[in-house]
């Protein structure tokens, strides 16, 4: 039975998570600590795609793994994690709902190579994962939610000059240009 997470009840294993997170890391504790319901429930579909062997809990690995996505949030609000969940989808190359190690690594590429975009930090905004989502959604050429080896090709090689990529994406992708509009930045 293939249940969808957004029926899991994984509100437990985030609390498990952020106990645990209070002590191995307490700045990222700080800034998820005090999300509503539903960026709990976000927060869950993120730390569920961890729990490789389904216990619903995370042992210290794969928290680690985690965080390695969640650190990557300037502001880890509900609707940035939400957005987190829809491009770690993408990602999901078996559709599966956990992230393998070979879906892990590519979204830390992507993440690393995006968190420049719009700043000169480290860590995304919401504008640049919305970017980011737009970019993934316009490569997705089958429409099938899931980036299919041609489309992983070409984002990787896109990744090798993420400027001149995006400028391109500016001017060619509707998805990115109209989260561009909404933010005020077309």
């Amino acid at each position: 039975m293939n249940t969808k997470r957004s029926e899991l009840n994984l509100i437990p294993m985030v609390d498990d998570f952020l106990a645990i997170t209070g002590e191995e890391d307490p700045r990222l504790f700080k800034a998820l600590n005090n999300l509503d319901i539903e960026g709990k429930r976000n927060l869950g579909g993120i730390v569920g795609r961890f729990d490789r062997n389904g216990s619903k809990t995370l042992d210290s690995k794969e928290r680690l793994m985690a965080r390695r996505i969640l650190g990557r949030l300037h502001k880890p609000t509900s609707n940035a994690l939400a957005i987190v969940n829809k491009i770690l989808d993408y990602l999901d190359l078996n559709e599966n709902s956990l992230l393998e190690p070979e879906e892990l690594e590519l979204g830390i590429e992507i993440l690393e190579k995006f968190s420049k975009v719009d700043s000169q930090n480290e860590t995304l905004s919401e504008l640049e994962l919305g970017m980011l989502y737009a970019v993934l959604r316009y490569l997705d050429r089958n429409d099938n939610h899931v980036l299919d080896p041609e489309e992983r090709h070409q984002l990787h090689k896109a990744l090798d000059n993420v400027n001149s990529f995006l400028k391109t994406q500016k001017l060619e992708n509707p998805y990115l240009q109209e989260v561009l509009n909404e933010a005020g930045r077309a």
